[in-house]
Formats: C-alpha cells, structure tokens, sequence
C-alpha cells in the first residue's frame, strides 16, 4: 500500500525527512536535479507530498527552483553555516539589545508562556512543526521592540534556520536551557547580558548543526557530503 493512504501530515513528513537526509549525506549531490517522478516511486508516494516536501527543503536552503530544470540541490556547506550563524548572532544580538528597553510586561508575560509551551512539549515528528513555530515565536517578540527596521529585516531574511530544529533534536535540553538563561536576562533588564546570551546561543546552535551534519558525513561511508 502507497503511503499516500495515510495522514497527510505525515506522509509530508516522511517525505521532507527522506529528501533532507540524502541531500545532506551526499546522496544527492550540487547541481542534481530532484525529478519528483523518480522520488514518488522511490518514497512509494503521490507527487503532491514530494511538492509540499521541496517546498519546505527550498525554505530550508536545500533545494533551488530553477526555471526550465525543476529542484536543484543547493547542499549547505560549512562555510554557508559558519557565515550565516555569525552573521545572525551579531545581527540578532543588536536587534534584542535595542528591543529591550521597548518590551512591555505583556510581551514579557509572552515570553514566560512560550518558555514554558516550549519545556513541557514532548519533541517528536508530530510535534516539532509545533516548536518550531513556538521558538519562532519566542526570538521574535525578543525582537519586536528593536526600533531598527533595517536591523529587523535582515535577521529575518538571513535563512537556513528553519533547518537546525529539525536537525537538532538531541539538543533540546541544551536548546531549553539556553531559552531560560534568555528569558531570565530579559527579567534583569541588562540589554548587554541579553545580546551576549543570545549571541551565544546562536553560535552554539551552529556548533551543533556542524557537529551533526559530520558525524552524517562519517555514517554515510563513501559519502560526498557538502560538510
């Protein structure tokens, strides 16, 4: 039976995780082609999830959509990481030293609720579209306060992190952690203490994301990863 009987969710899921592993394991290489005809039978589904899935995966820096040629691989390479994360973390630490001074006790009381969403959600493929918005969520009402409107755009306009919570999942703890020391920094109102945390956190965050995408690179024997 084709897994397009089942929940489409979950097909989707299936799907976006299959793509994302070859792609990041080397399977699929720079410049290939991903023929959707060739992946539904692979996958054993319909080519709506494998749209949905390149969607998702061109969001994620993964896949390019190419006039005349369909998907293309675009593998991220470390240096892509090492680039965009530091450029982030100096972008965004800005942006919630600025935002500070501006947040109310609502936004505050936000960010308390989304902390505490966040530690009792139990990550799972089911779930993690759920934390992903919720840690979405969670940066940009850090944020919302930032006077700075160019500052604002470019840190959201940066990319690739819609990647890391779905790689990352061994790292919730860490992640949560980290969330904490954030929300705790805002309670002390030291717009300095809070760009540093946040800094950190996002550097950290890219540590990691190099971390796994090696340790993917030494499974696949043989392989030609992109890190």
């Amino acid at each position: 039976m084709k897994k397009n009987s089942e929940d489409k969710s979950t097909v989707v899921k299936y799907v976006t995780k299959s793509l994302r592993k070859a792609i990041l394991d080397g399977t699929l290489k720079n410049g290939d082609r991903l023929i959707q005809e060739e992946w539904a039978d692979r996958l054993e589904v319909s080519r709506m999830p494998i749209r949905e899935a390149l969607t998702q995966l061109q969001m994620e820096g993964l896949v390019e959509m190419v006039p005349h040629k369909g998907a293309v691989v675009t593998p991220i390479t470390r240096d892509n990481i090492e680039e965009i994360y530091h450029t982030r973390a100096m972008l965004e630490g800005l942006a919630v030293e600025k935002s500070l001074p501006f947040l109310t006790v609502e936004d505050k009381n936000l960010l308390q609720q989304i902390l505490i969403q966040m530690e009792e959600l139990e990550i799972s493929d089911e779930t993690n579209d759920q934390y992903i918005q919720l840690n979405n969520t969670f940066h940009e009402t850090l944020r919302k306060g930032c006077p700075w409107p160019r500052v604002q755009k470019m840190v959201e306009t940066l990319g690739i992190s819609p990647i890391a919570p779905n790689l990352l999942v061994d790292y919730y703890s860490e992640t949560q952690r980290e969330h904490r020391m954030i929300y705790q920094a805002v309670l002390r109102g030291d717009p300095s203490e809070l760009r540093a945390v946040v800094e950190y956190h996002i550097l950290r965050t890219k540590n990691n994301l190099i971390k796994y995408m090696e340790e993917l690179n030494q499974k696949n024997k043989g392989g030609n990863s992109s890190v």
